[in-house]
């Protein structure tokens, strides 16, 4: 059967070639994830991405960002991440001193320092969050205020991803938001509105929306250390990425290392299933595909083989076997 070729960006043989300027690595695409991102593109819908730690989920985003010629941006979740963190929220803080320095009286004023200038206007005092960046770049960057008062103030933000020259001024973006899985349990719920309208709700009231035509590809990942709402699941295109065999792995390592000798990437890769055999039965994390890859560096680079007896054991532990610590 003739393999999927993607709609809505050109692949070659599944491979993207990587970026040296940029440190972008070379990535190989699955058919499955070649057409789940078509529909994801398709549908606007945010990308669901699960899998094992180490599996390529998050390099995945940034390949598609190289590939499709958007801009990047990119943040991991913990368990301390908010709403407002990734919306907007008020630097309170900031405004505070600012009120303070205005409350100075002048004979009392720091003569090493400029008068303060008082108190700004309130948007003077909003940090972007990832998806106000990702739904209008040019406002984020004046954080909201007009371009006159926001130069007036020396307000001029600067894009926290990688930007790309586009065609006609757009501004299309792909947007990682990492690890899902270890946000608190309610904040993909929370996640519902600023996927679904493309928006984000100002301290002010006002909604700051993603202009017309723009757009966006939201990949999402987790490692399903903790099962998500239905409803967010729900509004996703879901795609699970299954673990390599030993065929996968020598491609992909061929991909990332092309002067690696074969024999050697193929003996590591047998080992790794082997590995991930026995850990299934002990109920252990298997090495992933990129502790794999630093097996095959290390070994290219120091020049051993997978028979290399004590030596070989020793990194085996130290790269692969990771024991409890």
């Amino acid at each position: 059967m003739t393999p999927y070729q993607p709609r809505n960006f050109t692949l070659t043989n599944y491979r993207f070639a990587g970026d040296e300027a940029l440190d972008i690595p070379p990535y190989l695409f699955s058919e499955p994830a070649v057409i789940a991102i078509d529909v994801a593109l398709a549908t606007g819908r945010p990308l669901l991405v699960a899998g094992p730690p180490g599996c390529g989920k998050s390099r995945l985003a940034e390949a598609m960002a190289a590939l499709l010629g958007w801009n990047f941006l990119a943040t991991t979740m913990t368990s301390h991440t908010r709403l407002e963190e990734l919306t907007v929220e008020v630097d309170h803080l900031r405004r505070l001193h600012d009120a303070h320095c205005a409350a100075i009286p002048a004979p009392l004023a720091d003569p090493d320092k400029p008068p303060a200038a008082g108190l700004k206007p309130d948007a003077a005092y909003y940090t972007p969050g990832i998806f106000w960046w990702a739904f209008d770049r040019r406002s984020a960057s004046r954080r909201n205020l007009p371009p006159d008062v926001a130069a007036g103030y020396l307000i001029g933000l600067d894009f926290p991803g990688r930007e790309r020259a586009q065609p006609n001024g757009e501004e299309n973006t792909v947007l990682l938001i990492d690890e899902i899985d270890k946000a608190e349990p309610d904040l993909p719920n929370d996640l519902l509105e600023p996927l679904d309208r493309r928006s984000v709700r100002l301290p002010d009231g006002r909604t700051l929306s993603a202009a017309a035509g723009q757009e966006l590809l939201t990949v999402i990942t987790t490692n399903r250390e903790r099962e998500l709402p239905k409803a967010f699941v729900r509004r996703c295109v879901t795609l699970v990425l299954a673990e390599p065999d030993a065929d996968g792995l020598t491609a992909i390592a061929r991909a990332h290392q092309p002067q690696a000798e074969p024999a050697r990437i193929r003996a590591i890769a047998e080992r790794i299933i082997e590995f991930r055999d026995k850990a299934d039965e002990h109920g252990l994390r298997p090495p992933g595909t990129s502790e794999f890859l630093d097996a095959v560096r290390t070994c290219e680079r120091l020049q051993i083989s997978v028979d290399g007896g004590d030596l070989w054991r020793q990194i085996e532990g130290a790269v692969l076997l990771k024991p409890t610590i």
